[in-house]
């Protein structure tokens, strides 16, 4: 079977959550599986899939997911890329088109075969205290609408070569 990267950046963990979970479905099917923060800066290694994921902050990929993006991409010419984001838009049926556009432009460069967009989570406690402060002003709750089956139903249609 292939062998398959799937990175992730995060800020409260529903990109991982959301990574590991493609990783779990991916190895069950019988490929080599390596799942990977982005900080780490993880080589692609001969990977024939590579799935990429960030949360998203005000409409945009974060930082770590687009540079990690620009320094592999020679390597990400020779695999197939899928791209997914975690965004508390993705929740609001009425938002879901505007979800999956803030993959366009890395799903764009990277000619991704599949590109989707999860409900994410916002937790408080997982984010900086002056944010914390900011969204606090505007009475923003915990929220988790993180749906593992639907990442789970994702990844299954996801092919390695």
């Amino acid at each position: 079977m292939g062998r398959v990267l799937v990175a992730y950046a995060t800020r409260g963990g529903a990109a991982r959550d959301i990574a590991e979970t493609v990783g779990e479905v991916l190895r069950a099917s019988g490929h080599a599986v390596r799942v990977a923060d982005l900080k780490s800066k993880p080589g692609v290694d001969g990977a024939e899939l590579v799935v990429l994921g960030s949360g998203i902050n005000a409409g945009s990929w974060y930082p770590e997911a687009t540079s990690w993006l620009a320094a592999e991409a020679g390597a990400l010419r020779t695999a197939r890329v899928a791209v997914f984001n975690a965004c508390l838009n993705a929740a609001d049926p009425a938002k879901r088109d505007d979800s999956l556009a803030y993959n366009r432009s890395v799903a764009e460069r990277v000619r991704a075969s599949a590109s989707e967009s999860f409900a994410g989570r916002f937790v408080p406690e997982h984010i900086s205290w002056w944010r914390r402060l900011f969204l606090r002003t505007m009475q923003k709750p915990t929220q988790d609408h993180l749906d593992l089956d639907a990442v789970r139903a994702w990844a299954s249609t996801l092919t390695v070569s």
